[in-house]
């Protein structure tokens, strides 16, 4: 009997205990304070009818140690304060809309469940929430500010619906527990803020949506897990370093996207990035854009670049050659293969007329050079420093020998020799360009992607995208009887050839 009365008793002891960690409350705006009647030792509540802003500051102000709270049955109203400012020095507060805030830094809260009638989520709501495992009810939302679940450590998944149109700057940085983001419903979404998503280390997978046609900077930087990236095909604008220290990524695919210049330090630091397919519209390859991708080996640019920034490939220890330049490049920057260890032959395209300073400094195992520009390009300081230049060979046509053979650093070469004595290694077989008077016939054993014709000076005479393995080039505008040609097949090989045109 008496054991029989402990049990009962222990039962009724854990009831009142329940109950006391437990709370509702039915209120109209500005009513939780007076509903609470100061009791504020629950960890769960759950608010039916409505409230506003002051009902959120009463929150912020008693509750806090608040861990679960369910909205589902309360709408939020709209507030204007006109002798108050409220959850950041706010006055205005819309409708339908979890207040800028509202839960900053509320450590023990792990659950939460909206009203599907919300429709933003404002700057830094749930910022700092280090326990928050999962937010439901997002049905109907908009807009998520700036801030708003960042450093919310525990936060595994957020439903993000199709209405969705804004993704603040920072909205779920270091929210290290989400492993796969799928934005592909939501076609209405325009902005993808700065580091939006970066330095999530669990997150392994990422799907945006087909209509994106912007992405911020840094948007993945630090994503050391990520490994699978779906892009846009419309994408046409990209920040820098949207990848940066994604250690995890080994592929990605951008040959859809229509961006014309792939931005500062895209890739930088991605060590096991081995292969990338870059949009043919790329016309600049921009500061540090591939610096230090230390599994890259080999890569095909597209054959309207132009301009090689600074540090692009600085670090990239396993690119086997650099020979993957394409004519038409004008400018190779500062340090942009610096301590690349693995090549070793360099090709400079004939259009380039300015390489900067220490643009292969380290470059220790590059033995060969090779360049048909009638005229050395100009160069930066210690362009081809730390790399035992006088053990080296340069190859230039047989007429332009003697000027390098007088300009600064390029005489530094401990050989200066005739492009005609190269060997087959240098020229890609397969491809032929032929005269017959002004007709330029270019065949090759693949498909010709595209074509590109230059005089000896770099510019840009002709272009073509034949797309069969045969194309004609009618020369007769042209001045000069000298030119090079590039070509690029349909398989990614792309070949450099220097023809003469001779007229009988």
């Amino acid at each position: 009997m008496l054991k029989k009365a402990i049990t009962i008793f222990f039962v009724l002891c854990v009831a009142v205990v329940v109950s006391a960690q437990s709370k509702v409350v039915n209120i109209a705006c500005g009513g939780l304070e007076e509903a609470l009647s100061g009791d504020y030792s629950f960890t769960s509540l759950t608010v039916k009818g409505s409230m506003d802003v002051r009902d959120f500051a009463t929150l912020g102000h008693s509750v806090a140690s608040l861990e679960k709270l369910d909205l589902s049955g309360c709408s939020i109203e709209g507030y204007d304060s006109r002798d108050k400012q409220y959850m950041g020095n706010h006055s205005h507060f819309e409708a339908d809309a979890i207040p800028p805030s509202a839960f900053l830094g509320f450590i023990a809260l792990k659950e939460v469940v909206l009203s599907s009638e919300i429709e933003a989520i404002g700057d830094g709501a749930f910022a700092g929430c280090e326990s928050l495992v999962s937010l439901s009810g997002c049905s109907r939302v908009c807009k998520i500010g700036h801030y708003a679940f960042s450093g919310c450590k525990s936060l595994q998944k957020v439903d993000l619906p199709s209405t969705l149109q804004q993704i603040g700057d920072y909205a779920f940085d270091k929210c290290a527990a989400i492993k796969q983001i799928d934005l592909a419903q939501c076609r209405e979404l325009d902005y993808l803020g700065v580091r939006a998503f970066a330095q999530n280390s669990s997150l392994e997978s990422v799907v945006l949506p087909d209509g994106l046609t912007q992405i911020q900077n840094a948007l993945f930087a630090g994503c050391t897990a990520l490994k699978s990236v779906s892009l846009p095909r419309k994408l046409d604008y990209c920040g820098e370093g949207v990848f940066a220290a994604c250690t995890a990524l080994q592929t990605i695919d951008m040959s859809e996207c229509e961006m014309y210049e792939l931005p500062a330090w895209t890739f930088s630091g991605c060590s096991l990035l081995s292969q990338v397919s870059l949009p043919p519209s790329i016309t600049i390859i921009a500061e540090g854009a591939f610096s230090y991708c230390t599994s890259l080996k080999n890569i095909v640019l597209p054959a309207g670049i132009s301009q090689l920034d600074g540090f692009a490939f600085a670090g990239c220890s396993a690119l086997s050659q650099i020979a993957f330049m394409q004519e038409g490049i004008e400018n190779i920057g500062r340090y942009a293969f610096y301590n690349n260890r693995a090549a070793s032959r360099v090709k400079i395209p004939t259009t380039v007329s300015y390489i900067d300073d220490h643009a292969f400094d380290g470059c220790i195992n590059a033995n060969k050079f090779y360049t048909s520009r009638d005229v050395p390009a100009e160069l930066g300081e210690m362009v081809f420093a730390n790399m035992e230049q006088e053990n080296k060979v340069l190859y230039v046509e047989t007429a332009s020998m003697t000027i390098y053979q007088g300009t600064a650093q390029w005489q530094d070469f401990g050989e200066i020799n005739s492009l005609a004595s190269v060997d087959d290694e240098v020229v890609p077989s397969g491809v032929c360009a032929t005269f017959e008077q002004y007709d330029l016939r270019i065949t090759s054993a693949q498909e010709i992607a595209s074509v590109r014709l230059y005089d000896t000076t770099g510019v840009l005479l002709a272009s073509a995208q034949p797309y069969k393995c045969e194309t004609i080039i009618d020369t007769h505008s042209f001045v000069g009887n000298i030119y090079i040609v590039q070509v690029a097949t349909n398989n990614g090989e792309q070949t450099v050839l220097k023809v003469a045109r001779l007229i009988r």
